[in-house]
C-alpha cells in the first residue's frame, strides 16, 4: 500500500470520527490547561503563603527571624517568584508601615516598636516602599502639632524615626523645620505669658512680637496680650520709676522710662521724665575711676596705688556710695560718698577709727544698720558757743585740743576716762578761755549726739 493509500485512509477515519477526535482534543487541551494554572496557583499561593508569614513574623516583633527567612528566600526563590514575593509583601509592608505610624502618633505602640519595624524594613532591601504615602501622612502629623492634638515630641519623634526610611533622603526635612519653628515660636509665647503675669511688661511684649504669625491661634493671642501690656504698663512702670528713684537707682529708672518711650512717645510726662533722669544720672552717678580720682586728690596719696570696692546706697533720701579704700590692697579707709556735693565721710567710733584727716566728715553703722553722720569740728564749737551764751557765761577764745591735752585742766583725769570709756562715743575736746586770770575749762561734745560735758576740777556734768 503506497502512501496515498495510507493518507486517503486516514481522512476517511477523521472525516468518520471527527466528533470523537474534537472532544477528545479538547478534553486533552483541557487538561493541559488545568495543569498549569494548577501549578501557577500553587506558586502564588506560595508566594501569598510566604509573604504572610514574614509580614506576621514582622508584627509580632520577630525581626531577626523575618530577615532571615527573607535572606532565604532570596536564595532559594527563582528570579520570577522573587519579582511575584517582593510585589506581594510591598502591599503588606506599605500597609503596616502607615499603620504603625499612626498608631505611634496616637501613642498605641512605643517608639522601640516603631523603630523596630522600620530597621526591619530597612533591611528588606529589594520590597519598594511607597514613600509619597509616608511623606503624606507625615504632612498630617505637622497639620495635627499646629492643631495641638499632638505632642511636639511624640511628632518630632515620629518623624526622625520615619526620616531613616532608605529612600526618604531629605524630603521630611522641610516639615521638621516647621515643627520646630512653631514649637519655639510657642515657647517664646508661653516665656511672654509668665513674663506677663509677673508684670515684667517690656519683655513680655518683646516675646510677643517674636510669635510668628504663620501659627495663626498663637500669633493672634499674642497680639491681644501684647495689647494688653502695653495697657497694663504705664501705671505700674510710673510707680518703678518712683520705687527705683527712692532706692537712688537712676539708671534703672531710665530703663523703666525708655520702656514706656517705646510705646507713649508722645507723652510730654514720660520725656520730662527721660530728661531729668538722664540729668541725676550724669550728676549722681560715679565711676570707680571717679571714686579714686575724688580720694587721690583729697588725701594726696597716689591714684596709682589706690584700689576700692563700692556700691551704692540712699541714705535719708540722698545718694551716697559706700567705699572699701585699699592701698596696695591694703584696707586703709572706709568711706560714704555724697554723691551730689562730692563730699567724703571716713568710718569713725570707738571701735574702729581710720585716723585719717582728709575726710569731710566721719560717720558709723548703728545696731539697726542705720547711719549715723557726726558733726563737725566747726559746729561743735558752735553748738557750745549758742550754750555759753544761754548761761551768760562770757569767753574770748573756744580752740580745739587734743586729748592727751586735757591733763592740764583736768585733775579727775580718771572719771573723765570713765565716762568717755563707758559711753564708747567719741567726743571733741574744747577749751574755752574765758579771759584774763580766769580758769580756763575744757568742754567735751559728743560728735555723734551733739551733748555738751563741762570738765570741773573735781567732776565731769552734762552742760
Amino acid at each position: 500500500m503506497n502512501f496515498k493509500e495510507v493518507f486517503d485512509k486516514c481522512i476517511d477515519f477523521i472525516d468518520i470520527h471527527r466528533k470523537t477526535i474534537m472532544v477528545a482534543s479538547l478534553s486533552i487541551l483541557g487538561l493541559i490547561i488545568l495543569i498549569i494554572t494548577f501549578i501557577i496557583s500553587s506558586e502564588e499561593l506560595s508566594v501569598e503563603k510566604e509573604s504572610n508569614i514574614l509580614l506576621k513574623n514582622i508584627e509580632q516583633r520577630k525581626y531577626s527571624i523575618a530577615l532571615e527567612h527573607y535572606n532565604d528566600y532570596q536564595q532559594e526563590f527563582s528570579e520570577a517568584k522573587m519579582r511575584r514575593f517582593n510585589k506581594s509583601i510591598s502591599k503588606k509592608i506599605n500597609r503596616l508601615l502607615l499603620e504603625s505610624g499612626d498608631k505611634y502618633i496616637n501613642k498605641e505602640i512605643t517608639k522601640e516598636h516603631y523603630i523596630g519595624i522600620i530597621n526591619t524594613i530597612n533591611g528588606l532591601k529589594t520590597i519598594e516602599i511607597d514613600l509619597k504615602r509616608i511623606v503624606d501622612q507625615v504632612q498630617r502629623a505637622s497639620e495635627m502639632y499646629e492643631n495641638e492634638n499632638i505632642s511636639y515630641d511624640i511628632v518630632l519623634s515620629y518623624m526622625n524615626t520615619a526620616s531613616t526610611l532608605n529612600g526618604i533622603v531629605h524630603e521630611l526635612d522641610g516639615y521638621k523645620n516647621n515643627i520646630k519653628e512653631i514649637y519655639e515660636s510657642r515657647q517664646i509665647y508661653e516665656e511672654a505669658n509668665k513674663n506677663q503675669n509677673n508684670q515684667m511688661y517690656y519683655e513680655a511684649i518683646l516675646g510677643y512680637d517674636k510669635v510668628l504669625e504663620k501659627d495663626k491661634k498663637y500669633y493672634e493671642l499674642a497680639q491681644k496680650q501684647k495689647n494688653i501690656c502695653i495697657e497694663n504698663m504705664y501705671d505700674y512702670y510710673i510707680q518703678k520709676i518712683n520705687e527705683s528713684d527712692e532706692k537712688g537707682n537712676y539708671e534703672e529708672v531710665l530703663q523703666y522710662v525708655q520702656y514706656l518711650k517705646a510705646y507713649y512717645g508722645d507723652d510730654e510726662d514720660i520725656l520730662s521724665l527721660e530728661k531729668e533722669y538722664k540729668k541725676k544720672l550724669s550728676l549722681y552717678t560715679l565711676s570707680s575711676e571717679d571714686i579714686i580720682n575724688l580720694i587721690s586728690r583729697k588725701s594726696g596719696k597716689s591714684k596709682d596705688n589706690l584700689s576700692i570696692s563700692s556700691f551704692y546706697q540712699m541714705i535719708d533720701g540722698e545718694k551716697y556710695y559706700y567705699v572699701e579704700v585699699f592701698e596696695y590692697e591694703t584696707l586703709i579707709d572706709e568711706v560714704l560718698i555724697d554723691a551730689k556735693t562730692k563730699e567724703i565721710y571716713s568710718y569713725k567710733d570707738s571701735d574702729k577709727d581710720y585716723k585719717t584727716n582728709y575726710p569731710d566728715g566721719y560717720f558709723r553703722s548703728m545696731g539697726d544698720g542705720k547711719i549715723q553722720f557726726a558733726i563737725s569740728q566747726e559746729k561743735a564749737q558752735f553748738i557750745l558757743g549758742n550754750k555759753l551764751n544761754e548761761n551768760k557765761e562770757k569767753y574770748k577764745k573756744i580752740s580745739e585740743i587734743s586729748r592727751e591735752k586735757t591733763s592740764r585742766y583736768v585733775k579727775n583725769k580718771k572719771e573723765l576716762d570713765e565716762i568717755v570709756g563707758e559711753s564708747k562715743d567719741l567726743y571733741y575736746y574744747e577749751l574755752v578761755n574765758k579771759g584774763l586770770f580766769k580758769e580756763k575749762q575744757v568742754y567735751i561734745i559728743n560728735m555723734y549726739t551733739e551733748k555738751v560735758y563741762i570738765i570741773s576740777q573735781d567732776k565731769i556734768s552734762e552742760y
